[in-house]
């Protein structure tokens, strides 16, 4: 990672912070060996000719902090099965598939209060004010509840922290006088998470806790799209993987990644200011609305090309996403049939130490449909609606 950050630690001062915050951590030795990490791996289907009927699935991006989605799409199945059926339009059950994400994301948040060994600690979801991801974060807590009822999960905001929480002489991490197993993240990811040195200092204590860090800052920065586009390189797959043939099968769901701070920027940089349509440019940024697209990517690169900032960008070749045709149901429009394009999240978990794999689970997906002429696709931005695939 040190070096896919060079030249960006000097450009972008939150991954800088982050980078701090993991490199003390590391050399001062870290307190907690368990590391877990709760991902969605975002896909698009794109036709490799035009016209053809063949499409090819293709790589947006993976999440490693906050990915979010788990708990409200597990019950869209349900709802959209209800709602055929209130158009006597038949369809057999296995048409519209289960799919219970929150379920294996529960386990695994209970897999690592499990390895935490003190049956008293608690799991401590950081949230913000205001939360618009409530309804989701209930439905995980629900999820670990079904699992083990004995497991107590608590809320707390950065600012709550600062004046609640304190390091045990072992290290432990007490929060309002309960000692915490997990701290789960679904806030944090975004400079403006960080008004202050205070909640760079929080991150920093939290990390050196004995808590097990889902994610820890480590994984967190593993999630910054220089990561993802240093995996695109040739021969760096090879490092990592030893079957060629999945080797060949993960590489061609990459899409072209771009870095902009070597010599050789300037071709791809004249191609993008050219013909910015084709183009992505993308921060180190995780939650969505940062990605620059079309005029507004052709302005912001003319003006940063021969500035050092270009550093804390990558380009990607934009994805031609294949459209078909669907009825969006959004506050406040009512029901619309139009265009339509869907991206496909896969969720997972990963449980490790630095020796040894312990969890590498699938569990589940989800699918957000939205206008074909929408550049970003969050959710809780109301640019997109939950989906559910009807099997053929």
């Amino acid at each position: 990672m040190k070096e896919c950050f060079r030249g960006l630690l000097s450009a972008d001062a939150f991954i800088k912070q982050l980078w701090d915050i993991y490199d003390t951590v590391r050399k001062e030795g870290p307190a907690q060996e368990v590391s877990v990490v709760i991902t969605r791996n975002d896909f698009m289907m794109e036709y490799t000719e035009e016209g053809d009927i063949k499409q090819d699935c293709k790589h947006v991006e993976i999440n490693t902090i906050a990915a979010g989605g788990g708990g409200r799409v597990s019950n869209m199945v349900d709802v959209h099965r209800y709602s055929l059926s209130l158009q006597d339009i038949p369809f057999e059950k296995e048409q519209l598939p289960d799919n219970k994400p929150v379920a294996g994301l529960a386990q695994g948040l209970v897999k690592a209060w499990q390895l935490y060994k003190c049956k008293c600690a608690v799991i401590l979801f950081v949230v913000g004010i205001p939360e618009p991801n409530t309804p989701d974060q209930r439905w995980l807590e629900s999820g670990i509840l079904c699992i083990d009822g004995s497991i107590k999960v608590i809320y707390r905001t950065f600012p709550q922290l600062i004046k609640q929480m304190s390091l045990g002489k072992n290290r432990e991490l007490i929060v309002d006088g309960a000692e915490v197993a997990v701290v789960y993240y679904r806030y944090g990811y975004e400079p403006k998470h960080y008004p202050t040195d205070a909640e760079f200092q929080l991150r920093l204590d939290m990390e050196r806790s004995r808590a097990i860090k889902c994610p820890t800052v480590a994984i967190h920065l593993a999630g910054c799209k220089k990561i993802q586009q240093a995996l695109a390189e040739s021969g760096v797959l090879e490092r990592f993987i030893q079957d060629t043939d999945r080797i060949k099968e993960i590489r061609s769901s990459f899409v072209g990644l771009y870095r902009l701070d070597t010599k050789d920027s300037s071709k791809v940089i004249t191609q993008a200011l050219q013909a910015p349509e084709k183009f992505v440019l993308k921060p180190q940024r995780e939650g969505g609305g940062s990605n620059l697209f079309g005029d507004d990517l052709r302005n912001y690169l003319e003006e940063i090309k021969e500035s050092p900032e270009r550093s804390a960008w990558i380009l990607m070749d934009r994805i031609q996403a294949t459209r078909h045709r669907n009825r969006l149901i959004r506050a406040g429009l009512g029901s619309e049939c139009r265009n339509v394009v869907s991206e496909l999240g896969i969720f997972g978990f990963h449980i490790s130490t630095p020796t040894s794999e312990l969890e590498n689970i699938e569990c589940g997906y989800l699918i957000r449909t939205k206008p074909e002429e929408a550049n970003e696709g969050g959710l809780c931005k109301g640019l997109s609606c939950l989906d559910t695939p009807f099997l053929v």
